[in-house]
């Protein structure tokens, strides 16, 4: 149920579903887009980090656009282009209430949360997370917002959601209550378009939302 939006002989793009996590852990046994990658692609396996094709990642619960590379050549050019920020990364997400502001910039430093080891924090002993977001359409009780990753963090744009008070619809790790409207291993939060540029060539992906989606935003 992977769902390949680009390919080409150095990468590809594909949508990832929600409740599929982008690489092993030490205590997963489910298959992964890594595993997804190798099996396809033939990719060599290389290390015990099992990051093969995997440059950039979303959370288990997340679901959308990721880019894989499939040429080992190319793994430092994405690499880097990933940490220069020069990968433009926007992501939608339906939140519970409404942000105080249209628009805005979130930035508020991020790290691991004392009280629960699975979930990030706004501490200002953590590495700087700037989010930018903006609301594209409120209904009653909730707010359908588009963001822009600046950094990208650990669960930056759940945390920082959170931390307004707007958590993610269905993302009871970060406040928010179970929505029946949404798959269980599933939260509001999708990467919806990815532009980048590679060999001097220009590339832009979008994809639609979810159907849970439109169904909370009465779409």
């Amino acid at each position: 149920n992977i769902e390949i939006v680009f390919e080409s002989n150095q990468f590809l793009v594909l949508n990832k579903p929600y409740g599929m996590l982008s690489h092993p852990t030490s205590h997963s046994k489910e298959i992964t887009v890594r595993d997804f990658l190798i099996n396809e692609y033939n990719l060599k396996t290389k290390d015990n980090n099992q990051r093969e094709g995997i440059v950039h990642r979303l959370d288990r619960v997340t679901s959308g656009l990721m880019v894989c590379v499939l040429d080992e050549n190319i793994f430092t050019y994405f690499q880097s282009q990933f940490k220069n920020r020069l990968i433009n990364k926007k992501y939608r997400a339906i939140v519970e209430g409404h942000p105080l502001t249209k628009s805005g910039e979130i930035n508020l430093p991020l790290a691991k949360s004392k009280k629960n080891r699975k979930k990030r924090e706004v501490n200002k002993t953590g590495r700087e997370a700037i989010t930018k977001f903006e609301i594209v359409k409120k209904t009653e009780k909730h707010a359908l917002l588009q963001l822009d990753l600046v950094t990208g963090r650990n669960h930056q744009i759940r945390a920082h959601l959170e931390h307004l008070k707007t958590p993610i619809v269905n993302d009871q790790l970060y406040g928010a209550k179970i929505h029946t409207n949404v798959p269980e291993n599933a939260i509001c939060l999708q990467s919806y378009y990815l532009s980048f540029t590679v060999n001097d060539k220009d590339y832009e992906f979008e994809i639609d939302m979810p159907e849970y989606f439109s169904s909370i935003m009465n779409m």
